[in-house]
């Protein structure tokens, strides 16, 4: 009988889709045994628990007045689009060697201005934008082949992203991607090859679609290490929406380890508001997870300061 019951909880405890099935139907104060612990990665010890997302737009956040509540700031975005038709060049006219040798790249540097106190914690954001055809044969009607590139292609994409790092003041780099199923293995290769570029205490962060942290599990393919932890994005999660904030809602957590360290949240949600309220619980250790909120507008005090005030409640739990 002994050996039939941890034969048992060693395989609610394992990753396959019918045990996380299982899982979902035991008491929430049994489930959580079955639950993989949150381990915060020693590269983010140092950094705060909660970050404000400033998009790119004019942000005043001189109102942050300590240190515990960091800035995540678009410093710059990266867009990939399918090449153009080969033209020959004008006569006398030079031709700008491209930056990949068959996707055309656009990088955009944050041009509005952020303004910050000195000492603000601040991680740079780089997101990655790709239009359907921007890698040939990345995707088809009925399959989803493997989106690669060139070594020397993805050195040059991964230090376009990594070289963000060096902004003044930035303490953590995070990636902002919403990889299609194709792009998965690009995605990978590329993160592989941020991290190698990053000094090896720096943090790297990446934000994570709700679906890659229940069923999907793609990031456990990463080596150890790679990245410090994914942010599952709880707000604008189109058709999702009502799956994730259902399976939420009943006490579960999300089943790849590095999406359970932190949330992503946003000002005009209700589940978002929800959870920054109280109101709503969500199967996370307080104390050890990260938050991250986005707001439709720009950040002011008058609206930062209630959030605060009740994640600082939420985190001290």
């Amino acid at each position: 009988m002994l050996a039939a019951v941890c034969l048992g909880g060693w395989y609610l405890a394992g990753d396959s889709a019918l045990s996380t099935s299982l899982r979902r139907h035991l008491p929430r104060s049994v489930r959580k045994f079955f639950t993989p612990k949150p381990s915060t990665s020693p590269r983010m010890a140092n950094l705060p628990n909660l970050y404000l997302w400033a998009w790119e737009r004019p942000e005043d956040l001189q109102f942050l007045s300590n240190r515990k509540v960091g800035v995540a700031f678009l410093a710059k975005t990266i867009s990939l689009a399918p090449p153009l038709a080969a033209t020959p060049p004008k006569s006398g006219a030079a031709m700008d060697p491209p930056f990949f040798a068959s996707v055309r790249v656009q990088v955009r540097p944050r041009l509005q201005p952020l303004r910050i106190n000195p000492g603000t914690p601040l991680m740079a954001v780089v997101r990655i934008e790709s239009v359907r055809g921007a890698f040939p044969d990345s995707y088809s009607i009925q399959t989803a082949p493997a989106t690669t590139l060139s070594q020397q292609d993805l050195s040059a994409f991964a230090a376009e992203i990594a070289n963000a790092s060096q902004i003044t003041g930035v303490t953590a780099l995070q990636i902002d991607f919403d990889a299609t199923l194709s792009e998965h293995a690009l995605y990978r290769d590329l993160l592989i090859e941020v991290r190698k570029l990053l000094p090896p205490d720096f943090p790297l962060s990446i934000t994570a679609l709700a679906s890659w942290c229940i069923g999907d599990r793609w990031l456990d393919q990463l080596p150890p290490g790679t990245i410090d932890e994914a942010v599952p994005m709880l707000f604008r999660m189109g058709q999702g929406t009502l799956e994730v904030t259902h399976y939420l809602a009943n006490g579960n957590t999300f089943t790849v380890s590095v999406c359970t360290t932190s949330l992503g949240l946003s000002t005009d949600e209700p589940f978002s508001r929800g959870i920054l309220s109280g109101e709503t619980e969500v199967g996370f250790d307080s104390k050890q997870t990260r938050v991250y909120i986005f707001s439709p507008k720009a950040w002011d005090s008058d609206a930062a300061n209630p959030l605060l005030k009740g994640l600082e409640t939420w985190h001290e739990k």
